[in-house]
């Protein structure tokens, strides 16, 4: 694989647990003592909805990324 597509991986890896383990904080943190109400299954719902959202666009970005980065590779293969 070559090192600026490890690189790009590498970093996305760590931005996602990054943003998990922040969202894992904050459900804690904003965890109810007893059981759940039914607005608290809605909120969780919504947050799991949004961090999917998130997940997508993420992907996306590397996704465009590593298509950059094989154009890239190509010209250069050619040049040589």
């Amino acid at each position: 694989m070559p090192v600026l597509l490890q690189i790009a991986v590498g970093v996305s890896i760590i931005i996602l647990c990054a943003g998990f383990v922040n969202w894992i904080n904050l459900y804690l943190r904003n965890a109810p003592k007893g059981g759940k109400s039914s607005s608290d299954v809605v909120g969780s719902e919504e947050r799991l909805r949004e961090i999917e959202r998130r997940l997508t666009d993420v992907q996306d970005v590397m996704i465009s990324l590593s298509e950059k980065l094989d154009r890239w590779e190509e010209k250069h293969h050619k040049v040589i």
